[in-house]
């Protein structure tokens, strides 16, 4: 098991560094996401990816609104828990877990999803290389015109424009933690929109709100995409 896969799995199991990690309730962004943006227009449930689940609370509550999910992590402790949830729950169409890397290529047909949620996760793959097989495999498996909505954790944030002076990884704008030895990619402006240049982009929002972690008040700045397979 590699470094950071061991890092998540045991912060799925205490959540020290993000409490938001024990969170039930679904992101009010993908909220935002499912009842706002024009969906695809499917007379059978549309198929979704929930990319980097988690402990499911995405997951459950696009099942709950009638989805088809399919959810994917790497933490094998993240996955038992998120079953353990849906299975308390009377879902009319079953989510699909698997415990997979998303830096490896998916275990799905080309064009197979009309929407893809990636929340923070695809932030925490630690080459760039990890990064450009998980950006193509999304762009593979969305059907054409499907969605993805994608955030990522902006440079400007208040604890990681510090990491990146004080911790600094390889990359531009990266970070090691210094309490835990995770990588974390932090993004410009710029190069969102070089990076996701394959799809259309539909929206780029960057945010701010008050959030807690790594045992401090901050204010954190995160960006919020909407691209769309061409």
């Amino acid at each position: 098991m590699r470094k950071q896969q061991q890092i998540w799995q045991e912060e799925h199991t205490k959540n020290v560094s993000i409490p938001s990690l024990g969170v039930a309730d679904p992101a009010s962004y993908v909220i935002s996401f499912i009842e706002n943006v024009q969906l695809p227009r499917n007379h059978s449930p549309l198929k979704v990816i929930d990319i980097g689940c988690g402990k499911g609370r995405n997951a459950i509550y696009l099942a709950k609104k009638g989805f088809d999910v399919y959810a994917v992590d790497y933490s094998s402790n993240a996955v038992s828990h998120a079953e353990k949830e849906a299975k308390k729950i009377k879902l009319k169409n079953p989510i699909h877990f698997f415990v997979q890397d998303i830096d490896k290529k998916w275990p799905f047909e080309d064009n197979f999803f009309d929407l893809a949620i990636d929340c923070f996760s695809s932030i925490d793959i630690e080459t760039a290389q990890g990064r450009e097989i998980y950006k193509n495999e999304m762009l593979r498996t969305l059907k054409q015109k499907g969605l993805a909505l994608v955030t990522v954790v902006s440079a400007n944030d208040e604890i990681e424009k510090e990491f990146i002076k004080k911790y600094p990884g390889k990359e531009k704008n990266s970070v090691i933690w210094p309490t835990n030895g995770k990588f974390q990619k932090n993004y410009d402006e710029l190069e969102l929109r070089e990076f996701y240049k394959q799809f259309t982009l539909l929206a780029l929002e960057e945010k701010q709100k008050k959030a807690y972690k790594l045992d401090q008040n901050y204010i954190a700045s995160n960006y919020y995409l909407i691209v769309q397979k061409p």
